[in-house]
């Protein structure tokens, strides 16, 4: 089956590569220039995808480069895709890029954030930005608001200091024009989901230095899951000031209030998936999630001359959540055999503050015949965050998962009322500061051989307060750390649309608990090595891409056992792992057919460690993913205007559950296995019409109404969403 399922993606690849050969006209993937005005006076996207673009390199990071020239993996999901696709979440975009996979809780599970991946590391909170600038991970992003997402895999350690390395995601949003218009839409689907959106832009009072856009939207609906519902506000306006003719400044704000039932899916017994139906829901029906999000951001651009180029950018960010639900089942309330379940609540408060400060220098110009395109950059930031976590209560009540709506017993001290009283357990403020300075050069050697060389310096103090109430005991924790993060890579191009690299970057992760002394642990190292192949044919219109990497993670922070320890706060720096791959992605496009297609292969292992064994494989990340996504736009007959689609994604086999400690002594840890996790391949349908200003698509997912899992870190899975209809109209004037 297996072998069936990736004999059927390779055999869609082969055709892309068939139907690129009789491609003749000169179109480009990709479009952009950084926030730089064009001739009339119009804000270029950051990044931009379509089927019929300008001739322009694609800007990734801070820099811009064009993907031939950059020695790392690197995908777009234009505008296009978002919007045949009607996608609402992340975990749905990042279907299209190859090596990309939802790690952890589906979108519809009632969950406010989503786990995703790639390389074998999770997409952490670090790991996302808009526009360049890191957010919140913690709420999902609002996609009526984007114009394309942006995915850099790999190390970004250079660009953007502590960042997991599996890779960023940058979402680039929509930008104010000084042409007039907008588009009006309502997206519907089943379970009652319904998300009306407002995005209109123009000049202010006919302005030509002044353009405004506002974007708006509201959902409501409830899930395949029995009891959970969600309901979300979103806006978003924006202002670009055309302050001279080289000079603009972009002013944005969000807000996004998100409330949710919160559900952490279907338990599992003995560590084993078993069958329930589908919409079992063994939460509270009291519980809940709410978050919100506010903040704003100014970006100046100074366009010195064609060459030279400056940036600089400042954001504030705010985010509070209230949590309210049941505990997963873990080492203390594990799910019976005959399926009792004991259920316990647990409560935390978080509030966060986050600004950062940026500048960045961006040029061109020769020593002799070398050419080099060079970065200049230096940004600090500061997090602080307030975490209240009350105390759980491990025995609230007991239910049988096979029959969840029934309540076999409740805890005497809670028969009065539905909502406990918690009391306050632990609250931890952390204040984190960072700030570094980068330089990173493009060296054109030789016509075909180009150097990329890049050096950062990162600070950062890391100070956290916990205060336990029932001790009113504090434990201060503080540390200052210096770090040089380094890159370096090599192209090789025999022709300007074959590119041969290879390339070293060094990053680091920091670490949370303290060593045995209590004090704070060093940081972890990450040495990151990639090896690849760019290819363009037919002028742009087929790419084919091939990647292989190794990401040696060191000094990997793991609980300290000596002396008979087992809090699981005190670490040491005794583990190390291993993740490597290949990656495949092709991209092509023939006039109105569209191909988006790729396979990822990875291991992620641990290579030393004093709790698993050498070899154990690491949980959530699959061995091999797959996708393969065709488009066809009718233009020229009876049928202009429609659009049709078909989309196919495999995520293969994971772990999810709890590894086994080899010095396991208490029954609950000797009773501990990885929980195995059947890989599933998905087929989604798309068709859309559009006739004039007006156009309507449909999106039929999960055509076979298979049923698979996603992972968590306890004892839990939640299932795929069931075979679904989602209709969107929409006007556009």
């Amino acid at each position: 089956m297996y072998k069936f399922k990736l004999l059927s993606v390779l055999t869609i690849l082969i055709c892309s590569n068939s139907f690129a050969q009789q491609a003749t006209e000169d179109y480009e993937l990709y479009a952009s220039n950084d926030t730089v005005k064009n001739k009339k006076g119009e804000i270029l996207q950051e990044v931009t995808i379509t089927g019929k673009l300008q001739k322009k390199p694609i800007t990734i990071g801070k820099s811009e480069i064009n993907p031939m020239d950059l020695p790392q993996a690197s995908f777009v999901i234009g505008k296009e895709t978002i919007e045949q696709q009607q996608i609402v979440r992340l975990s749905d975009a990042v279907k299209n890029a190859n090596g990309v996979y939802v790690s952890g809780a589906s979108n519809a599970s009632g969950n406010n954030q989503e786990e995703l991946g790639s390389r074998g590391f999770t997409f952490s909170g670090g790991n996302t930005f808009r526009n360049g600038i890191r957010i919140n991970g913690s709420i999902i992003p609002e996609a009526s608001s984007l114009e394309s997402i942006e995915i850099l895999k790999g190390s970004t350690a250079l660009l953007y200091g502590n960042v997991a390395p599996g890779g960023i995601l940058n979402l680039i949003t929509k930008k104010p024009k000084f042409t007039s218009g907008g588009e009006l839409s309502l997206r519907a689907s089943e379970y009652a989901f319904y998300k009306p959106t407002v995005d209109v832009y123009g000049s202010i009072n006919n302005s030509k230095t002044v353009a405004y856009r506002f974007i708006s939207s509201y959902e409501k609906g409830n899930s395949y899951r029995d009891v959970v519902s969600s309901e979300r506000i979103f806006f978003n306006p924006s202002f670009l000031i055309d302050i001279s003719k080289k000079t603009d400044l972009l002013i944005e704000a969000d807000y996004t209030k998100d409330s949710r039932t919160p559900d952490f899916g279907l338990a599992t017994i003995n560590y084993k998936v078993i069958e329930l139906p589908r919409n079992s829901f063994l939460g509270f029906d009291w519980g809940k999630f709410n978050s919100k999000q506010q903040g704003f951001s100014t970006t100046l651009n100074h366009q010195f001359n064609s060459n030279w180029k400056l940036k600089g950018l400042f954001s504030y960010q705010g985010y509070t959540t209230n949590l309210l639900s049941s505990l997963r089942p873990n080492s203390t309330n594990l799910v019976q055999a005959n399926g009792d379940w004991t259920r316990g609540v647990q409560k935390t408060d978080t509030k966060q503050d986050y600004s950062i400060a940026e500048v960045d220098l961006t040029g061109k110009f020769k020593t002799g015949n070398i050419t080099h395109t060079v970065l200049f950059g230096a940004d600090a930031d500061r997090s602080s965050t307030a975490t209240l976590a009350f105390k759980n209560i491990t025995n609230y009540d007991k239910i049988n998962i096979y029959n969840p709506t029934v309540v076999i017993s409740k805890n005497a001290s809670y028969t009065s009322t539905i909502e406990p009283f918690m009391d306050r357990n632990t609250n931890a403020v952390s204040d984190i500061k960072r700030s570094g300075i980068y330089f990173q050069d493009l060296i054109s050697i030789f016509e075909k051989v180009k150097l990329l060389g890049g050096i950062r310096y990162n600070y950062l103090e890391n100070n956290t307060n916990t205060l336990t109430y029932s001790t009113n005991a504090n434990v201060e924790t503080a540390t200052n750390d210096n770090i040089i993060s380094s890159k370096l890579g090599i192209l090789y191009q025999p022709t300007k649309n074959h590119s041969l690299f290879a390339s070293y970057s060094d990053s680091f992760v920091l670490n949370t608990g303290t060593d045995k002394n209590l004090e704070a642990l060093p940081h972890s190292t990450i040495d990151q090595y990639e090896v690849g192949l760019k290819n363009e044919f037919f002028k742009g219109q087929l790419t084919a891409n091939i990647t292989t990497y190794l990401i040696d993670y060191g000094n990997l922070a793991q609980t300290d056992f000596s002396n008979g320890n087992t809090n699981t706060n005190i670490k040491e720096l005794a583990g190390s792992y291993s993740s490597k791959g290949v990656e495949l992605d092709i991209t092509g496009y023939y006039k109105s057919f569209r191909i988006l297609a790729g396979y990822s292969f990875n291991e992620t292992k641990y290579t030393k460690s004093n709790i698993y064994n050498t070899g154990t494989y690491l949980r959530f990340s699959p061995k091999n993913t797959a996708n393969a996504n065709i488009f066809y736009t009718f233009e020229n007959n009876l049928f202009k205007g429609l659009e049709i689609g078909f989309q196919s994604t495999y995520i293969g086999n994971r772990l999810g559950g709890r590894l086994r400690p080899n010095n396991a002594s208490t029954e609950a840890e000797l009773a501990r296995t990885p929980i195995p996790v059947d890989g599933f391949l998905q087929f989604d349908a798309s068709l859309g019409y559009t006739i004039k200003q007006f156009s309507v698509r449909t999106k039929m997912s999960n055509l076979a109404n298979i049923t698979s899992y996603y992972v968590y870190d306890d004892n839990t899975v939640t299932p795929i969403a069931p075979r679904m209809i989602t209709t969107t109209l929409s006007y556009k004037f």
